[in-house]
């Protein structure tokens, strides 16, 4: 963590860079302090395409929010994301050998160590592994083995890869903005922590966070991610539909798709007209606003089946009890939400950041998901690590102490 205590999560997307800084109150509890966006020119579809746009919207962002915490802000997690994501899973085992067969801390590290023991290629590097269930001599099921008894520890995880020159840019963009790396986190894995409530991850809840150029998917099952991919469409896309299509500006098209798009073209009464500005033109025109909405209807519809592509791939689409969840700025497009109900044919809702205190509605924005999640992510791995601290300080007390009282009765 950052020397001064403040936790911060950076997204770095498409089309913004979007920082996120906040303390730990008294019980643990994310505090958000500051909120900091700049525009994002240096990134496509989730990889860095220019080193020194990317940089300087990192620094502004980070600059921003630092500015409204009153604080400054060393050191980030960064959410990451792109096409050369990929995920499987795996599995470890490993033998319980001291004489009372229970399970300690140790043998869980190294199951862990046993399942990332994996073939990939040299190129890429593993960003998580993710324990998702443990088995101690064939009992499924069990989430916390420490202290279990047992001759065989088995565990199954989530593991997430990347491609280290993309990861390794993206490092880069950070370090020249002056900041340490705290971690780097799965754009998506980050997100659940703000937008998926418990009961979702027991039940079976697919996540899907739609960016700029890319939209993120994770599924939950029995309370665990099972299953994580990344499509290669995203909001742009839509905005650049409208702009090709019209012969507009793609300023004019995202300001277009945002005031009169609509994923849903049969809840536009025909008579409804929007003037639009095409390149070329000193006159404005006027469209119907359903013939508009059916390009973004197509696009959006395309997204989904994609997303239901993968469900089926994931082989969970039996499971998925709690439907869909839908986040990221793309999903605030009118009719989102049920456009993708009648694509998946499932119940589908709109997620926004919750958990936390602090700033309040400022940060509810969907579009802050990841950021938000991201520092959710942080002060988990803080309160996780505090317990190991305390614990480690006590072992160092009681050995100081015996030492003392083998002194005083020497």
């Amino acid at each position: 963590m950052a020397r001064n205590n403040i936790v911060a999560g950076l997204d770095i997307g498409t089309t913004k860079v979007g920082c996120v800084a906040g303390e730990t109150g008294a019980s643990g509890e994310l505090i958000v302090t500051g909120v900091g966006v700049a525009a994002s020119s240096g990134l496509k579809r989730g990889v860095v395409v220019d080193i020194e746009a990317t940089t300087q919207s990192v620094a502004e962002a980070v600059q921003r929010a630092a500015q409204q915490a009153g604080r400054d802000i060393e050191s980030v997690y960064v959410g990451v994301t792109g096409e050369h994501i990929s995920s499987l899973n795996s599995r470890g085992v490993a033998a319980i050998t001291r004489p009372d067969r229970e399970i300690h801390e140790d043998d869980v590290e190294r199951v862990l160590q046993q399942s990332r023991v994996i073939v990939i290629p040299p190129d890429r590097v593993i960003l998580h592994a993710i324990p998702r269930s443990y088995r101690v001599d064939g009992q499924n099921g069990i989430r916390h083995p420490v202290g279990i008894c047992g001759t065989r520890l088995e565990v199954e995880t989530h593991i997430v890869t990347g491609a280290h020159t993309f990861l390794q840019n993206v490092e880069k963009c950070v370090t020249r903005a002056g900041l340490g790396l705290d971690d780097m986190v799965l754009e998506p894995l980050a997100t659940s922590e703000a937008v998926l409530l418990p009961g979702e991850r027991e039940h079976g809840v697919c996540l899907v966070d739609i960016g700029g150029g890319t939209s993120d998917l994770a599924i939950f099952v029995d309370g665990s991610i099972y299953y994580s991919a990344v499509i290669p469409v995203g909001g742009n896309h839509v905005t650049s539909d409208i702009a090709q299509l019209l012969r507009m500006t793609a300023a004019d098209a995202e300001i277009l798709k945002k005031s009169a798009g609509c994923a849903l073209p049969e809840t536009i009464t025909d008579t409804e007209t929007v003037p639009i500005a095409q390149i070329g033109r000193g006159d404005a025109r006027t469209l119907r606003r359903r013939a508009l909405c059916q390009f973004v209807e197509a696009r959006m519809q395309e997204l989904f089946a994609l997303v239901q592509k993968e469900i089926m791939r994931s082989g969970c689409h039996g499971a998925l009890h709690a439907g869909v969840v839908l986040t990221g700025g793309g999903s605030q497009l009118a009719g989102a939400a049920d456009c993708a109900s009648n694509v998946l044919q499932m119940p589908v809702r709109l997620g926004q950041p919750t958990g936390f205190a602090g700033l309040g509605h400022a940060v509810e924005d969907p579009a802050l998901s990841t950021a938000i999640g991201l520092v959710l992510y942080g002060v988990g791995q803080q309160n996780r690590a505090a317990p190991v601290e305390r614990s480690a300080l006590g072992k160092l007390q009681r050995l100081w102490l015996a030492l003392l009282r083998r002194l005083r009765l020497e």
